[in-house]
């Protein structure tokens, strides 16, 4: 939640018993259990015909239905179920929860990143265009700018690749050391 998600729903294969502690445990509200395959899938378009934005978070050949039907899906312990990574948009390695919030946090700077580079590149080529069409500009500078933006586009999301998280599991922040 601390994500900006508003709604969580466990969905599993287990008992109620077992599915309510686990629940229980990671603070989530509403559960159902005993679900088979095809009741996850089915539930995750009832949500999405009420307007919901449904993602889904699995691990076992038995998600991949509902994986498959989520907007966006997550497979977790990517070692795991070949058809649950096939059918998911991200396959994380690990089976850790704790570094979800960290995913979310590097998928929101990637889509901002994605917006800035675009702006930045339109706008750069369309003063380029201009320029030229004035004569300000000669083709071979013209070509020259185009390709550095290039450059600092790529260069630009290379700089995600050095984006670490900055919080521990429970969400504090961390120190320098």
């Amino acid at each position: 939640k601390s994500c900006g998600i508003s709604r969580i729903v466990m969905m599993t294969g287990d008992s109620p018993e077992t599915a309510r502690s686990i629940a229980r445990q990671a603070g989530i509200g509403e559960v159902r259990a005993a679900c088979l395959p095809g009741d996850k899938a089915e539930r995750i378009r009832e949500l999405q015909k009420e307007g919901r934005s449904v993602g889904m978070i699995g691990d076992g050949v038995n998600d991949a239905p509902a994986l498959a039907a989520a907007r966006l899906g997550i497979a977790m312990g990517a070692i795991g179920s070949d058809l649950a990574v096939e059918t998911s948009d991200i396959a994380l390695m690990s089976d850790g929860l704790g570094r979800l919030p960290f995913l979310f946090r590097l998928c929101r700077k990637t889509k901002k990143r994605i917006r800035f580079n675009i702006a930045f590149s339109m706008t750069l080529n369309f003063a380029a265009i201009l320029l030229s069409g004035f004569g300000l500009l000669n083709p071979v500078t013209a070509a020259l700018v185009h390709n550095c933006g290039s450059v600092f586009v790529v260069l630009n999301s290379a700089l995600l690749l050095t984006y670490r998280d900055r919080t521990g599991y429970d969400g504090r922040k961390r120190g320098k050391g």
